[in-house]
């Protein structure tokens, strides 16, 4: 017996899971500078409308996890037990967060919009995002299914998110063209990937010598070590990525000052074997390389810098950022597919 018809029953739990947390905390991490007053007129504009990047995973998860219901209908029933029921909680802050975020969106394309007011809605959108995480965490911390109710289980949940989130986000801020600290957002997956593996650790150990009449956690997930290798090294390769790829800002600074320090070095020989009888050639040859660096300037601010692999910058930073972000997206999908391959219940149900 193993557990992969368990969670094969629940792929679009998984696909839930996985996507709506991280997608959640990409909004709230890009929301971030409208919300604090540093990001203004086409620069917010900017940011505004790309939150639909975000937005559109948090939904895909959530139309998935609809899915679950199998008839349609029944999602109304959802919302009767929201306070009462984990999962209606949980269902209720997605509802809410969702319905917020698309009218902000929405009205970001007015032609004047009131910045109190864009502020106030981000600020409710981000206190609805932080109770959707914890809701969608303790929602899976079952006490009849004990390999569920372990107290490591909504930590782990809560550390996806912050692993996928600032690396869907570094997505974002390169498409909206916004000079974000890439050691910020990288260092904040890093140190949530480096705590999620140790949970994982601490979980598997947990969870090995669990058992109830029918099964044990170990047949269930025969490879528990090989899936969190798994997920170990696909956020990992995430995480690098993304920190690899700088914005277009940062290769157009790197551009120009690598030409500025570059082009200085020829020209005092073009200056020493020019004729001493000839004034105006060395004025005409220093008055040159002022104006190159400025056209060279000019070229590159409008993003058109060629990275090393002959892309745009900002195309080839938007590129390698996403294949990141799907990378650790794949590793966090791995171990929420573990999580419902250990489906064990209290007594003779599995």
């Amino acid at each position: 017996m193993t557990g992969f018809s368990f969670a094969f029953d629940e792929i679009t739990l998984v696909l839930f899971t996985t996507l709506a947390p991280s997608g959640a905390v990409a909004y709230l991490l890009m929301s971030l500078p409208v919300m604090l007053g540093r990001a203004t007129g086409d620069a917010a504009r900017r940011l505004n409308q790309l939150t639909c990047l975000p937005l559109v995973i948090a939904m895909v998860g959530l139309v998935a996890s609809a899915t679950h219901l199998g008839n349609p209908s029944n999602a109304l029933y959802v919302f009767t037990g929201v306070g009462r029921s984990p999962l209606s909680t949980e269902v209720g802050c997605a509802v809410a967060f969702l319905a917020l975020a698309g009218i902000y969106w929405l009205y970001s394309f007015a032609e004047h919009p009131r910045r109190g007011l864009q502020r106030g809605l981000l600020a409710a959108i981000d206190v609805a995002i932080v109770a959707f995480v914890v809701a969608v965490a303790f929602a899976y911390h079952v006490d009849t299914i004990i390999t569920w109710s372990l107290p490591l289980v909504p930590a782990s949940l809560v550390l996806n998110s912050l692993v996928g989130g600032p690396l869907i986000a570094l997505v974002g801020f390169a498409l909206a063209r916004w000079p974000v600290s890439r050691a910020a957002l990288c260092g904040l997956a890093a140190a949530a990937f480096v705590a999620n593996t140790v949970v994982y650790v601490v979980l598997g150990a947990w969870l090995h010598p669990l058992a109830n009449e029918l099964a044990t956690v170990g047949q269930l997930v025969p490879a528990y070590p090989a899936f969190a290798a798994t997920f170990v090294l696909l956020s990992a390769s995430g995480i690098a990525l993304s920190w690899r790829a700088a914005d277009g800002a940062q290769g157009r600074k790197a551009a120009s000052s690598g030409q500025a320090m570059s082009a200085p070095a020829a020209e005092p020989l073009a200056v020493a074997d020019a004729p001493a009888a000839t004034p105006a050639e060395p004025l005409t040859v220093a008055a040159a390389p002022a104006a190159a660096p400025t056209e060279q300037g000019a070229a590159t601010e409008q993003g058109d810098a060629p990275a090393a692999n002959g892309l745009p910058g900002d195309l080839h930073c938007v590129v390698v950022r996403s294949i990141g972000a799907l990378l650790a997206l794949a590793g966090i999908f791995v171990m929420r597919f573990v999580f419902y391959m250990t489906h064990l219940t209290v007594g003779l149900g599995v």
